[in-house]
Parts: structure tokens; C-alpha cells; sequence
């Protein structure tokens, strides 16, 4: 009996970012060519929440599309002050974040004045945007806080690892701990933890691969050689090493860095 493969969730969560991309431009197509409807009846109400539905999705889109970009050129988001290597998101992402967050967030806004201005008993279109309003408070309002808009997200010291949400929210975990990541769910890293439970670290918006992150965090929590480096002239120049994409990363469809010719290698 032959035995499947099996399947890395971690790689699979990097070449599903491509049919995401291919998933939200036909729910947008699909939702424009409804809008044809209420366009041809005169109903100006259902056609205003159905273009905004549009103009949300196309808006998700073009954040994708600056994630991917942000990514290819990962490398310039990382510097080093001599005694740890740090990840800065670029401005672009920020924004990125907390517009398209914004814009999901005010979808119950615009489900309640299409739902007053509409003809009585026209329901799907107000429940369909009020929920996604929900869902877009839901992620928005732990955001906003005193720090929102930090673009540190990634800090490396021969101590450990600091973990930066955008809303300057930090997560500091020692190398004796042992950190990898398992897998991704919801949009978040689930990183394993020795005697802790899980930390689930939000990754939407960050500029690396998720294999380059698994790589990240399990090549210095078992290498105390380069851990020491992290402190030193080298420092920069050893997280790069180990973040370099390696061959099938380059060529399977992930998001990742553009080639410099050279790939991944066992620094240990």
C-alpha cells in the first residue's frame, strides 16, 4: 500500500496565498456582476451595498498585492544595531492593515443605511454587511490602543525572540523555551512553547514567508553558535543567511524574496 505524503502545513499556508489572491477576485467579480440587478431596477440602496461590498474586496486586494511586493524585497526590512537583528514593517503595511480593517469595520455603517434606505423587507444585502461590520470591529477594536501603528515586529537577541503586534502589544520568548511554529490558523503563527501554552501571533501583515519564519525561530532555538552571533558584527548578516529562500520556495509559487542567487543552507 503506498504511503501519501505528508502534507507541511507551514508550506501549504505559503503557496495558498496565491489562490486567496484568485478567491477574492471572483467573490469580486461575482458581487459586481449582481450589482447589474439592482442597477437595472433603480434600486439605489442594494446597488450602494454591493459596490461597497466591491470596493472593500478590491481594497483587500491591492493590500495583498503591497504584502506580496513588501515581501519580495524582504530583506531591506531587517537591521541590526549591533546587539540584536530586528523586522520593521514598512509604512505601506501598516496602512494596509488598519485600512482594510477600517473599511470592514464600517461595512455595518453602510448595511444600516442601506437597510433603512431600502424597501422594506430587502434583508440579505444589510445582514451580509452588518456581519462583516461585526467581524471587522472584532479585529479592529483590540488594535486600537495606545501604540497602534508599532512597526517593530520581529526582534532577535542571543536571549531570545520579541514578538511585536501592531498595536505594540510584545511577546518575549527565551531560546531555553525552544519556539517553533506548528502550523498557521485565522491568520495567526501557532508557535509551540516548552511548558506553555501555544502563542498564536497575528501574521497577516508581516513581510516573511512563513517558512522563513519556521526557519527563524527552530534554526536559533537549537543553535546556541549562532544564537552567540546575534550579538556581534555578524549578526545581520547570519539571520539573512538562514532567511534566504531556498530552491523550492523560489519556485513553488510562495511569497518570498527575490532571488540573490543564492538559497537556504544548514548554517549549523
Amino acid at each position: 500500500m503506498t504511503r501519501r505524503p505528508q502534507i507541511d502545513p507551514i508550506a501549504l499556508a505559503d503557496k495558498g496565498r496565491n489562490t486567496v489572491l484568485a478567491i477574492l477576485a471572483l467573490i469580486c467579480l461575482f458581487v459586481a456582476l449582481i450589482a447589474i440587478f439592482p442597477y437595472r431596477t433603480g434600486n439605489t440602496p442594494a446597488l450602494i451595498g454591493l459596490l461597497y461590498m466591491v470596493f472593500f474586496i478590491a481594497c483587500t486586494m491591492l493590500s495583498l498585492l503591497a504584502l506580496r511586493r513588501q515581501i519580495s524585497i524582504g530583506r531591506q526590512h531587517w537591521t541590526s544595531d549591533g546587539t540584536r537583528v530586528e523586522l520593521i514593517a514598512p509604512p505601506v503595511l501598516i496602512w494596509a492593515e488598519l485600512g482594510t480593517l477600517s473599511l470592514l469595520a464600517f461595512s455595518s455603517i453602510v448595511g444600516i443605511i442601506v437597510q433603512v434606505l431600502g424597501p422594506r423587507g430587502a434583508w440579505m444585502i444589510p445582514l451580509g454587511l452588518s456581519t462583516m461590520g461585526v467581524i471587522g470591529l472584532y479585529y479592529l477594536f483590540p488594535v486600537i490602543r495606545p501604540g497602534c501603528g508599532t512597526r517593530m515586529r520581529i526582534s532577535l537577541s542571543n536571549n531570545g525572540v520579541e514578538l511585536t503586534r501592531i498595536n505594540g502589544r510584545k511577546e518575549i520568548i527565551p531560546w531555553q523555551a525552544h519556539p517553533r511554529l506548528t502550523g498557521v490558523y485565522q491568520g495567526h503563527a501557532v508557535i509551540a512553547i516548552k511548558d506553555h501554552e501555544d502563542l498564536r501571533y497575528p501574521i497577516g501583515y508581516l513581510p516573511l514567508s512563513m517558512r522563513q519564519f519556521e526557519r527563524l525561530l527552530g534554526t536559533f532555538s537549537r543553535s546556541t553558535r549562532l544564537r552567540a552571533k546575534l550579538s556581534g558584527p555578524e549578526a545581520l548578516n547570519t539571520v539573512l543567511a538562514v532567511l534566504e529562500p531556498t530552491e523550492e520556495e523560489l519556485t513553488d509559487g510562495s511569497w518570498t524574496w527575490y532571488s540573490s542567487g543564492t538559497t537556504a543552507k544548514n548554517l549549523q
